[in-house]
Protein backbone atom coordinates (compact mmCIF):
# COMPACT_ATOMS: atom_id res chain seq x y z
CA UNK A 1 0.00 0.00 0.00
CA UNK A 2 1.55 3.89 -1.25
CA UNK A 3 1.79 6.16 1.76
CA UNK A 4 -0.49 8.38 0.08
CA UNK A 5 -3.26 5.49 -0.23
CA UNK A 6 -3.14 4.79 3.03
CA UNK A 7 -3.95 8.22 4.27
CA UNK A 8 -6.38 8.43 2.06
CA UNK A 9 -8.14 5.24 4.12
CA UNK A 10 -7.47 7.05 7.26
CA UNK A 11 -9.72 10.08 5.99
CA UNK A 12 -12.25 7.63 4.84
CA UNK A 13 -12.28 5.80 8.00
CA UNK A 14 -12.99 9.14 10.32
CA UNK A 15 -15.76 10.10 8.14
CA UNK A 16 -17.47 6.76 8.36
CA UNK A 17 -16.94 5.76 11.53
CA UNK A 18 -17.92 10.13 12.78
CA UNK A 19 -21.13 8.14 14.50
CA UNK A 20 -22.03 5.24 16.66
CA UNK A 21 -23.68 2.06 15.93
CA UNK A 22 -26.00 0.66 18.65
CA UNK A 23 -27.37 -2.84 18.47
CA UNK A 24 -30.59 -3.48 20.27
CA UNK A 25 -30.88 -3.27 23.77
CA UNK A 26 -31.96 -5.99 26.18
CA UNK A 27 -34.26 -4.81 29.58
CA UNK A 28 -31.84 -3.88 32.61
CA UNK A 29 -28.06 -3.69 30.74
CA UNK A 30 -26.28 -1.21 32.18
CA UNK A 31 -26.59 2.72 30.76
CA UNK A 32 -25.91 5.84 31.78
CA UNK A 33 -29.05 8.22 32.18
CA UNK A 34 -29.00 11.62 32.43
CA UNK A 35 -31.31 13.70 34.21
CA UNK A 36 -31.78 17.52 35.81
CA UNK A 37 -27.21 18.18 34.53
CA UNK A 38 -26.80 14.67 36.19
CA UNK A 39 -25.18 11.26 34.82
CA UNK A 40 -25.83 8.30 36.75
CA UNK A 41 -24.97 4.79 36.00
CA UNK A 42 -28.04 2.05 36.17
CA UNK A 43 -28.01 -1.49 36.39
CA UNK A 44 -30.94 -3.88 36.24
CA UNK A 45 -32.73 -0.10 36.36
CA UNK A 46 -31.56 1.15 39.44
CA UNK A 47 -28.53 3.57 39.93
CA UNK A 48 -25.24 2.08 40.89
CA UNK A 49 -22.32 3.48 42.21
CA UNK A 50 -18.81 1.57 42.11
CA UNK A 51 -16.60 1.15 45.24
CA UNK A 52 -14.55 -0.21 43.33
CA UNK A 53 -10.45 -1.56 43.16
CA UNK A 54 -8.46 -2.67 40.37
CA UNK A 55 -6.48 -5.41 40.06
CA UNK A 56 -2.75 -5.39 38.56
CA UNK A 57 -2.61 -5.25 34.80
CA UNK A 58 -1.67 -9.63 34.50
CA UNK A 59 -3.92 -10.84 37.06
CA UNK A 60 -6.39 -11.51 35.51
CA UNK A 61 -4.65 -13.55 33.03
CA UNK A 62 -4.21 -16.39 34.41
CA UNK A 63 -7.67 -18.44 36.12
CA UNK A 64 -6.19 -20.07 39.31
CA UNK A 65 -4.21 -16.43 40.27
CA UNK A 66 -7.26 -14.40 39.37
CA UNK A 67 -9.30 -16.63 41.77
CA UNK A 68 -7.20 -16.28 44.51
CA UNK A 69 -6.83 -12.87 44.27
CA UNK A 70 -10.55 -12.05 43.58
CA UNK A 71 -11.14 -13.25 47.48
CA UNK A 72 -8.54 -10.43 48.42
CA UNK A 73 -10.42 -7.71 46.60
CA UNK A 74 -13.46 -8.72 47.63
CA UNK A 75 -12.40 -8.53 51.33
CA UNK A 76 -11.85 -5.22 50.93
CA UNK A 77 -15.77 -4.10 50.70
CA UNK A 78 -15.62 -3.56 47.71
CA UNK A 79 -18.96 -3.84 44.89
CA UNK A 80 -16.94 -3.88 41.69
CA UNK A 81 -13.69 -5.15 40.56
CA UNK A 82 -11.52 -3.94 37.55
CA UNK A 83 -9.85 -6.65 35.54
CA UNK A 84 -8.06 -6.84 32.23
CA UNK A 85 -8.71 -8.69 28.81
CA UNK A 86 -5.98 -8.58 26.50
CA UNK A 87 -6.19 -8.86 22.84
CA UNK A 88 -2.90 -11.19 22.50
CA UNK A 89 -4.93 -13.84 24.56
CA UNK A 90 -8.25 -13.16 23.13
CA UNK A 91 -7.18 -13.59 19.97
CA UNK A 92 -4.04 -15.39 19.83
CA UNK A 93 -4.10 -16.76 16.01
CA UNK A 94 -5.69 -13.93 13.65
CA UNK A 95 -9.50 -15.03 13.38
CA UNK A 96 -9.46 -17.21 16.10
CA UNK A 97 -10.87 -16.27 19.42
CA UNK A 98 -10.33 -17.71 23.02
CA UNK A 99 -13.56 -17.30 24.99
CA UNK A 100 -11.91 -18.92 28.79
CA UNK A 101 -10.82 -16.13 30.28
CA UNK A 102 -13.38 -13.73 30.10
CA UNK A 103 -16.38 -16.50 30.38
CA UNK A 104 -14.08 -17.23 33.71
CA UNK A 105 -13.71 -13.65 34.53
CA UNK A 106 -17.41 -13.37 34.71
CA UNK A 107 -17.80 -16.59 36.16
CA UNK A 108 -15.71 -15.91 39.47
CA UNK A 109 -16.79 -12.41 40.00
CA UNK A 110 -20.67 -13.63 39.95
CA UNK A 111 -19.78 -15.65 42.71
CA UNK A 112 -17.74 -12.98 45.35
CA UNK A 113 -21.12 -10.90 44.05
CA UNK A 114 -19.21 -8.59 42.50
CA UNK A 115 -19.67 -6.06 39.20
CA UNK A 116 -16.98 -6.31 36.58
CA UNK A 117 -15.53 -3.14 34.82
CA UNK A 118 -13.58 -5.04 31.73
CA UNK A 119 -10.58 -3.33 30.61
CA UNK A 120 -10.26 -4.03 27.24
CA UNK A 121 -5.83 -3.95 26.79
CA UNK A 122 -5.62 -4.05 23.00
CA UNK A 123 -3.86 -1.44 20.45
CA UNK A 124 -2.41 0.85 23.20
CA UNK A 125 -1.16 0.02 27.08
CA UNK A 126 0.35 3.23 28.56
CA UNK A 127 1.18 5.04 25.16
CA UNK A 128 2.64 1.05 23.53
CA UNK A 129 1.41 -1.94 22.37
CA UNK A 130 2.81 -4.39 24.71
CA UNK A 131 -0.39 -6.06 24.99
CA UNK A 132 -0.92 -6.71 20.97
CA UNK A 133 -1.03 -10.09 19.76
CA UNK A 134 2.32 -11.75 18.31
CA UNK A 135 1.16 -11.73 15.01
CA UNK A 136 0.45 -8.08 14.83
CA UNK A 137 3.88 -7.93 16.65
CA UNK A 138 5.57 -10.11 13.60
CA UNK A 139 4.00 -7.80 10.80
CA UNK A 140 5.12 -4.10 10.84
CA UNK A 141 3.71 -3.99 6.78
CA UNK A 142 0.46 -4.28 7.62
CA UNK A 143 0.45 -3.00 11.45
CA UNK A 144 2.15 -0.18 11.11
CA UNK A 145 4.24 1.65 13.92
CA UNK A 146 4.40 5.14 15.42
CA UNK A 147 7.24 7.14 13.34
CA UNK A 148 9.40 9.95 14.31
CA UNK A 149 10.20 13.14 12.76
CA UNK A 150 13.54 11.43 11.66
CA UNK A 151 11.72 8.75 9.94
CA UNK A 152 12.52 6.46 13.07
CA UNK A 153 9.64 3.93 14.04
CA UNK A 154 8.96 3.39 17.80
CA UNK A 155 7.40 -0.38 18.23
CA UNK A 156 3.77 1.40 18.96
CA UNK A 157 1.16 0.56 16.79
CA UNK A 158 -0.05 4.00 15.26
CA UNK A 159 -3.29 5.61 15.10
CA UNK A 160 -3.11 6.42 11.84
CA UNK A 161 -2.83 2.59 10.57
CA UNK A 162 -6.48 1.52 9.09
CA UNK A 163 -5.71 -2.17 9.60
CA UNK A 164 -5.25 -2.49 13.33
CA UNK A 165 -7.48 0.07 13.40
CA UNK A 166 -10.23 -2.93 12.08
CA UNK A 167 -8.68 -5.68 13.64
CA UNK A 168 -9.10 -3.91 17.02
CA UNK A 169 -12.58 -3.00 16.04
CA UNK A 170 -13.37 -6.61 15.44
CA UNK A 171 -11.65 -8.35 18.03
CA UNK A 172 -13.58 -5.77 20.59
CA UNK A 173 -16.79 -6.40 18.83
CA UNK A 174 -16.33 -10.49 19.48
CA UNK A 175 -15.47 -9.95 22.94
CA UNK A 176 -19.07 -7.44 23.40
CA UNK A 177 -20.87 -10.28 21.34
CA UNK A 178 -19.65 -12.99 23.88
CA UNK A 179 -19.89 -10.35 27.04
CA UNK A 180 -23.72 -10.34 25.89
CA UNK A 181 -24.16 -14.07 25.38
CA UNK A 182 -22.79 -15.07 29.01
CA UNK A 183 -23.89 -11.89 30.92
CA UNK A 184 -27.97 -12.43 31.34
CA UNK A 185 -27.07 -10.72 35.31
CA UNK A 186 -25.15 -8.05 34.15
CA UNK A 187 -22.33 -8.82 35.66
CA UNK A 188 -20.13 -6.65 33.75
CA UNK A 189 -21.35 -2.93 33.89
CA UNK A 190 -19.07 -0.74 32.37
CA UNK A 191 -16.05 -1.33 29.45
CA UNK A 192 -12.98 0.74 29.30
CA UNK A 193 -11.62 0.79 25.59
CA UNK A 194 -7.32 0.82 25.68
CA UNK A 195 -5.83 2.01 28.41
CA UNK A 196 -3.79 5.54 28.96
CA UNK A 197 -2.83 6.13 24.83
CA UNK A 198 -0.69 8.32 23.41
CA UNK A 199 2.36 8.94 21.80
CA UNK A 200 5.80 9.37 23.32
CA UNK A 201 6.33 11.98 20.43
CA UNK A 202 5.13 15.35 19.32
CA UNK A 203 3.87 13.92 16.55
CA UNK A 204 3.39 10.85 14.26
CA UNK A 205 4.75 11.27 11.32
CA UNK A 206 2.66 8.73 9.40
CA UNK A 207 0.15 11.66 9.62
CA UNK A 208 2.09 14.05 8.01
CA UNK A 209 0.07 14.65 5.08
CA UNK A 210 -3.32 14.72 7.09
CA UNK A 211 -1.81 17.21 9.41
CA UNK A 212 -1.86 19.69 6.61
CA UNK A 213 -5.04 19.00 5.22
CA UNK A 214 -7.91 20.64 6.34
CA UNK A 215 -9.41 20.52 10.19
CA UNK A 216 -12.74 18.18 9.88
CA UNK A 217 -15.61 19.86 9.83
CA UNK A 218 -16.86 18.01 12.41
CA UNK A 219 -14.26 19.37 14.94
CA UNK A 220 -14.95 23.08 13.00
CA UNK A 221 -18.96 22.82 13.88
CA UNK A 222 -18.74 21.89 17.34
CA UNK A 223 -15.89 24.28 18.01
CA UNK A 224 -18.44 26.85 16.57
CA UNK A 225 -21.51 25.71 18.57
CA UNK A 226 -19.62 24.61 21.90
CA UNK A 227 -18.02 26.49 25.25
CA UNK A 228 -14.43 25.53 25.06
CA UNK A 229 -11.37 24.19 27.32
CA UNK A 230 -9.25 26.92 27.64
CA UNK A 231 -6.27 25.43 25.61
CA UNK A 232 -8.48 24.55 22.77
CA UNK A 233 -10.07 28.36 22.58
CA UNK A 234 -7.25 30.12 23.30
CA UNK A 235 -5.26 28.17 20.28
CA UNK A 236 -8.35 28.71 18.20
CA UNK A 237 -8.28 32.58 18.80
CA UNK A 238 -4.77 33.43 18.51
CA UNK A 239 -5.39 32.13 15.01
CA UNK A 240 -8.46 33.97 14.16
CA UNK A 241 -10.91 31.49 14.87
CA UNK A 242 -10.42 30.35 11.42
CA UNK A 243 -13.69 27.80 10.40
CA UNK A 244 -10.71 26.05 7.56
CA UNK A 245 -7.31 25.09 6.73
CA UNK A 246 -5.06 22.84 8.03
CA UNK A 247 -4.06 21.98 11.63
CA UNK A 248 -0.89 24.61 11.95
CA UNK A 249 -3.39 27.56 10.05
CA UNK A 250 -6.19 26.59 12.33
CA UNK A 251 -4.35 26.31 15.72
CA UNK A 252 -0.56 27.96 15.21
CA UNK A 253 2.61 26.59 13.91
CA UNK A 254 4.91 28.20 16.77
CA UNK A 255 3.90 26.37 19.38
CA UNK A 256 2.46 21.87 20.05
CA UNK A 257 -1.27 22.94 20.59
CA UNK A 258 -1.49 21.90 16.70
CA UNK A 259 0.14 18.95 16.52
CA UNK A 260 -1.34 18.08 19.93
CA UNK A 261 -5.19 18.67 18.89
CA UNK A 262 -4.12 16.56 15.69
CA UNK A 263 -3.31 13.34 17.24
CA UNK A 264 -6.13 13.77 19.99
CA UNK A 265 -8.43 14.14 17.01
CA UNK A 266 -6.65 10.41 15.59
CA UNK A 267 -6.61 8.39 18.68
CA UNK A 268 -9.99 9.54 19.54
CA UNK A 269 -11.35 8.52 16.29
CA UNK A 270 -9.03 5.13 16.02
CA UNK A 271 -10.83 4.44 19.69
CA UNK A 272 -14.00 5.68 18.66
CA UNK A 273 -14.36 3.16 16.13
CA UNK A 274 -13.64 0.30 18.10
CA UNK A 275 -16.19 1.35 20.77
CA UNK A 276 -18.81 1.83 17.64
CA UNK A 277 -17.87 -2.28 17.02
CA UNK A 278 -18.75 -3.25 20.21
CA UNK A 279 -21.38 -1.22 21.00
CA UNK A 280 -23.42 -2.51 18.05
CA UNK A 281 -23.15 -6.03 19.49
CA UNK A 282 -23.65 -4.72 23.26
CA UNK A 283 -24.64 -1.07 24.25
CA UNK A 284 -22.97 -0.45 27.47
CA UNK A 285 -21.04 2.23 29.02
CA UNK A 286 -17.58 2.79 27.65
CA UNK A 287 -14.74 4.96 29.05
CA UNK A 288 -11.26 5.79 28.20
CA UNK A 289 -8.63 6.46 30.45
CA UNK A 290 -5.97 9.07 30.81
CA UNK A 291 -2.46 9.34 31.95
CA UNK A 292 -2.14 12.46 33.42
CA UNK A 293 0.01 16.09 32.63
CA UNK A 294 2.31 15.33 35.63
CA UNK A 295 3.26 19.21 36.04
CA UNK A 296 2.55 22.91 34.60
CA UNK A 297 4.25 23.25 31.44
CA UNK A 298 4.79 19.44 31.12
CA UNK A 299 4.21 18.80 26.76
CA UNK A 300 2.49 16.49 25.01
CA UNK A 301 4.95 13.75 24.53
CA UNK A 302 6.86 13.88 27.40
CA UNK A 303 3.27 12.64 28.24
CA UNK A 304 1.38 10.23 26.05
CA UNK A 305 1.11 13.27 23.08
CA UNK A 306 -3.13 12.45 21.62
CA UNK A 307 -4.43 10.74 25.36
CA UNK A 308 -7.83 12.20 26.68
CA UNK A 309 -5.99 14.81 28.96
CA UNK A 310 -8.36 17.52 30.26
CA UNK A 311 -7.03 20.25 27.30
CA UNK A 312 -8.71 17.57 24.31
CA UNK A 313 -11.66 17.25 26.08
CA UNK A 314 -13.91 19.02 23.41
CA UNK A 315 -11.46 16.82 20.56
CA UNK A 316 -12.68 13.48 22.03
CA UNK A 317 -16.11 14.78 22.45
CA UNK A 318 -16.55 16.00 18.61
CA UNK A 319 -14.35 12.83 17.92
CA UNK A 320 -15.44 9.95 19.30
CA UNK A 321 -19.85 10.01 20.16
CA UNK A 322 -19.95 6.67 20.94
CA UNK A 323 -17.14 7.17 24.02
CA UNK A 324 -19.13 8.02 26.64
CA UNK A 325 -16.41 9.80 29.15
CA UNK A 326 -12.91 10.78 29.73
CA UNK A 327 -11.42 9.27 32.97
CA UNK A 328 -8.23 10.30 34.96
CA UNK A 329 -5.96 7.77 36.55
CA UNK A 330 -5.39 10.04 39.60
CA UNK A 331 -1.68 9.80 41.04
CA UNK A 332 -1.11 13.17 42.04
CA UNK A 333 -1.73 15.22 45.06
CA UNK A 334 -3.98 17.65 43.65
CA UNK A 335 -6.71 14.89 43.43
CA UNK A 336 -9.35 17.48 44.61
CA UNK A 337 -8.69 19.89 41.46
CA UNK A 338 -8.47 16.82 39.08
CA UNK A 339 -12.16 15.49 39.97
CA UNK A 340 -13.38 18.62 38.90
CA UNK A 341 -11.60 18.61 35.56
CA UNK A 342 -13.24 15.29 35.29
CA UNK A 343 -16.42 15.99 36.68
CA UNK A 344 -17.97 18.07 33.50
CA UNK A 345 -22.17 18.01 33.16
CA UNK A 346 -22.03 20.49 31.21
CA UNK A 347 -19.80 18.68 28.76
CA UNK A 348 -21.97 15.54 29.65
CA UNK A 349 -18.63 13.82 30.88
CA UNK A 350 -19.77 12.33 33.91
CA UNK A 351 -16.68 11.33 37.01
CA UNK A 352 -15.14 7.91 37.55
CA UNK A 353 -11.90 7.47 38.37
CA UNK A 354 -10.59 4.18 37.50
CA UNK A 355 -7.32 4.02 38.73
CA UNK A 356 -5.81 5.78 42.11
CA UNK A 357 -3.70 5.56 44.70
CA UNK A 358 -4.27 3.62 47.71
CA UNK A 359 -3.09 6.08 50.23
CA UNK A 360 -6.31 7.44 51.41
CA UNK A 361 -10.13 6.03 51.26
CA UNK A 362 -10.92 9.71 51.63
CA UNK A 363 -10.48 10.01 47.83
CA UNK A 364 -13.49 8.02 47.33
CA UNK A 365 -15.61 10.32 49.90
CA UNK A 366 -14.48 13.05 48.38
CA UNK A 367 -15.09 11.85 44.43
CA UNK A 368 -18.59 10.37 45.51
CA UNK A 369 -20.02 13.32 47.68
CA UNK A 370 -18.74 16.22 46.07
CA UNK A 371 -18.53 15.45 42.58
CA UNK A 372 -21.23 12.28 42.22
CA UNK A 373 -18.93 10.22 40.80
CA UNK A 374 -19.87 7.10 38.93
CA UNK A 375 -17.34 5.28 41.17
CA UNK A 376 -13.75 5.02 42.68
CA UNK A 377 -10.97 2.62 42.32
CA UNK A 378 -7.70 2.63 44.23
CA UNK A 379 -4.90 0.42 42.08
CA UNK A 380 -3.75 -3.22 42.95
CA UNK A 381 -6.82 -4.06 45.45
CA UNK A 382 -5.92 -7.66 46.07
CA UNK A 383 -2.69 -6.31 47.34
CA UNK A 384 -4.74 -4.19 50.10
CA UNK A 385 -5.92 -6.48 51.61
CA UNK A 386 -4.55 -6.29 54.94
CA UNK A 387 -5.42 -2.49 54.89
CA UNK A 388 -8.36 -2.70 57.51
CA UNK A 389 -8.66 0.39 58.18
CA UNK A 390 -8.96 1.23 54.61
CA UNK A 391 -11.51 -1.65 54.28
CA UNK A 392 -13.54 -0.39 57.17
CA UNK A 393 -13.35 3.46 55.50
CA UNK A 394 -15.03 1.05 52.52
CA UNK A 395 -17.72 -0.60 54.91
CA UNK A 396 -19.03 2.38 55.79
CA UNK A 397 -19.33 4.10 52.59
CA UNK A 398 -21.35 1.10 51.94
CA UNK A 399 -23.25 1.68 54.52
CA UNK A 400 -24.16 5.14 53.08
CA UNK A 401 -24.94 4.57 49.31
CA UNK A 402 -28.69 4.56 49.61
CA UNK A 403 -28.44 8.06 51.24
CA UNK A 404 -25.36 8.99 48.28
CA UNK A 405 -27.81 7.43 45.10
CA UNK A 406 -30.51 9.65 46.93
CA UNK A 407 -28.76 13.18 46.88
CA UNK A 408 -26.43 12.93 44.13
CA UNK A 409 -27.22 16.28 42.12
CA UNK A 410 -29.64 17.83 44.29
CA UNK A 411 -27.33 20.21 45.73
CA UNK A 412 -27.80 19.16 49.29
CA UNK A 413 -25.05 16.43 49.54
CA UNK A 414 -20.74 18.11 50.30
CA UNK A 415 -17.79 16.68 51.28
CA UNK A 416 -14.42 17.73 52.16
CA UNK A 417 -10.64 16.05 51.98
CA UNK A 418 -7.80 17.40 54.06
CA UNK A 419 -4.88 18.01 51.47
CA UNK A 420 -1.68 18.86 52.53
CA UNK A 421 -1.31 21.36 55.23
CA UNK A 422 -4.89 22.56 55.28
CA UNK A 423 -6.70 23.02 58.04
CA UNK A 424 -10.17 24.24 57.44
CA UNK A 425 -12.88 24.12 54.55
CA UNK A 426 -16.33 26.11 54.51
CA UNK A 427 -19.59 24.77 52.96
CA UNK A 428 -22.93 26.44 52.22
CA UNK A 429 -25.80 24.34 52.74
CA UNK A 430 -29.43 25.56 53.29
CA UNK A 431 -29.47 28.11 55.98
CA UNK A 432 -26.35 27.45 57.48
CA UNK A 433 -22.79 28.06 56.65
CA UNK A 434 -20.91 25.35 57.90
CA UNK A 435 -16.93 25.61 59.30
CA UNK A 436 -15.56 22.30 58.84
CA UNK A 437 -12.16 22.05 60.98
CA UNK A 438 -9.53 19.47 60.39
CA UNK A 439 -8.40 18.21 63.66
CA UNK A 440 -6.09 16.24 63.06
CA UNK A 441 -2.66 18.14 62.04
CA UNK A 442 -0.92 14.54 60.31
CA UNK A 443 -3.67 12.20 60.06
CA UNK A 444 -6.24 11.43 57.40
CA UNK A 445 -9.14 14.09 57.59
CA UNK A 446 -12.58 13.64 55.29
CA UNK A 447 -15.96 13.20 55.07
CA UNK A 448 -19.98 13.53 53.37
CA UNK A 449 -22.40 15.88 54.56
CA UNK A 450 -25.90 15.50 53.99
CA UNK A 451 -28.66 18.01 54.28
CA UNK A 452 -31.91 15.69 55.29
CA UNK A 453 -33.82 18.47 56.70
CA UNK A 454 -33.85 22.26 56.88
CA UNK A 455 -31.78 21.87 60.35
CA UNK A 456 -30.75 18.30 59.82
CA UNK A 457 -27.31 16.74 58.64
CA UNK A 458 -26.08 13.58 58.21
CA UNK A 459 -22.36 13.46 58.42
CA UNK A 460 -19.84 10.18 57.73
CA UNK A 461 -16.49 11.21 58.17
CA UNK A 462 -13.51 11.12 60.76
CA UNK A 463 -11.47 13.71 62.15
CA UNK A 464 -13.57 16.50 61.79
CA UNK A 465 -15.20 19.10 63.67
CA UNK A 466 -18.45 21.07 62.48
CA UNK A 467 -19.43 25.22 63.36
CA UNK A 468 -22.71 25.81 62.17
CA UNK A 469 -23.69 29.90 61.07
CA UNK A 470 -26.75 30.79 60.14
CA UNK A 471 -26.88 33.03 56.72
CA UNK A 472 -28.85 35.68 58.67
CA UNK A 473 -26.56 37.72 59.77
CA UNK A 474 -26.61 38.65 63.84
CA UNK A 475 -28.52 34.94 64.67
CA UNK A 476 -26.52 32.10 66.65
CA UNK A 477 -26.34 28.43 65.76
CA UNK A 478 -26.19 25.89 68.33
CA UNK A 479 -25.70 22.02 68.36
CA UNK A 480 -29.02 20.69 69.80
CA UNK A 481 -27.93 16.92 69.04
CA UNK A 482 -25.02 14.52 67.84
CA UNK A 483 -26.40 11.09 67.45
CA UNK A 484 -23.69 8.16 66.52
CA UNK A 485 -25.41 5.26 64.37
CA UNK A 486 -25.29 3.30 61.35
CA UNK A 487 -27.17 2.01 58.79
CA UNK A 488 -28.29 -1.58 58.87
CA UNK A 489 -30.15 -2.95 55.76
CA UNK A 490 -30.84 0.79 54.49
CA UNK A 491 -32.64 1.24 58.40
CA UNK A 492 -31.23 4.27 60.78
CA UNK A 493 -29.93 2.60 63.95
CA UNK A 494 -28.72 4.56 67.11
CA UNK A 495 -25.48 3.67 68.97
CA UNK A 496 -25.40 6.72 71.34
CA UNK A 497 -26.18 10.04 71.90
CA UNK A 498 -22.65 12.62 72.09
CA UNK A 499 -23.03 15.06 74.51
CA UNK A 500 -20.76 17.79 76.55
CA UNK A 501 -17.53 17.80 75.64
CA UNK A 502 -17.89 14.82 73.09
CA UNK A 503 -19.76 16.69 70.89
CA UNK A 504 -18.42 20.43 71.41
CA UNK A 505 -20.62 21.63 74.00
CA UNK A 506 -23.40 22.59 71.84
CA UNK A 507 -21.25 24.72 69.70
CA UNK A 508 -19.51 22.56 67.53
CA UNK A 509 -20.07 19.00 66.04
CA UNK A 510 -17.16 16.89 66.45
CA UNK A 511 -16.83 14.08 63.87
CA UNK A 512 -14.18 12.06 65.43
CA UNK A 513 -14.54 8.67 63.65
CA UNK A 514 -15.53 4.79 64.86
CA UNK A 515 -12.87 2.05 66.40
CA UNK A 516 -12.89 -1.35 64.60
CA UNK A 517 -11.35 -4.85 66.39
CA UNK A 518 -9.62 -6.83 63.72
CA UNK A 519 -8.96 -10.35 63.27
CA UNK A 520 -7.94 -13.25 60.94
CA UNK A 521 -8.95 -15.99 60.97
CA UNK A 522 -10.00 -18.97 59.26
CA UNK A 523 -12.58 -17.50 57.43
CA UNK A 524 -10.20 -14.88 56.28
CA UNK A 525 -9.62 -10.84 57.83
CA UNK A 526 -12.88 -9.49 59.57
CA UNK A 527 -13.88 -6.53 61.33
CA UNK A 528 -16.36 -5.73 64.11
CA UNK A 529 -17.37 -2.47 65.80
CA UNK A 530 -15.67 -1.60 68.81
CA UNK A 531 -18.67 -0.13 70.55
CA UNK A 532 -16.47 0.70 74.02
CA UNK A 533 -12.91 1.45 73.16
CA UNK A 534 -10.16 -0.22 75.29
CA UNK A 535 -6.85 1.67 75.73
CA UNK A 536 -3.97 -0.77 75.29
CA UNK A 537 -5.35 -2.37 72.59
CA UNK A 538 -4.40 -0.20 69.71
CA UNK A 539 -2.76 -3.22 68.12
CA UNK A 540 -6.24 -4.86 67.36
CA UNK A 541 -8.07 -1.44 66.79
CA UNK A 542 -8.33 0.32 63.40
CA UNK A 543 -10.56 3.88 63.14
CA UNK A 544 -12.50 4.42 60.28
CA UNK A 545 -15.27 7.06 59.38
CA UNK A 546 -18.60 7.00 61.53
CA UNK A 547 -21.91 8.01 60.78
CA UNK A 548 -23.63 11.02 62.79
CA UNK A 549 -26.94 12.54 62.49
CA UNK A 550 -26.28 16.46 64.12
CA UNK A 551 -29.32 18.41 64.64
CA UNK A 552 -29.12 21.92 64.89
CA UNK A 553 -31.07 24.34 66.61
CA UNK A 554 -30.96 28.86 65.08
CA UNK A 555 -31.50 31.35 67.89
CA UNK A 556 -32.88 34.54 66.83
CA UNK A 557 -30.55 37.44 67.65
Amino acid sequence: MTRCLFLLLCLATQLVYSQPTQGPRTPGQPTLVHKDGQTQLFVDGKPFIAIAGELHNSTSSGLAYFSQALKYAASLNINTVIASISWEQFEPREGEFDYTLVDNIIQKAREQNLKLVLIWFASWKNGQSAYVPGWVKADPKRFTWVKTRSGVDVHTISPFCKTAMQADARAFSMLMKRIKAQDAAHTVIMMQVENEVGAFSEMDYNGETLYNDPVPAPLISYMQKSSLEQPLNDAWTRNGRKTQGSWPVVFGEDNYDAQNFFMSWQYATYINTVCAAGKKEYDIPMYVNCWLVQHPGEKPGEYPNGGPVSRVMDIYKAAAPAIDLCAPDIYLKNFREICQLYHRPAKNNPLFIPECDDDNPGKAYYALGQCNALGFSPFGVESMAANRSYAQSYAVLDELLPLIRKYQGTGKMHAVLKEGDENADTLDMGNYQIEVRYKQKHDQCYGIIIQTGPDEFMVCGIGLRLKFRPITSGDVALVSQVLEGTFKKNTWEIIRLLNGDESGSDYTADIPGRHYYTSIGKQGLSAEPAWVYVPGLEKDVVQAPGIYKVSVQTIKS
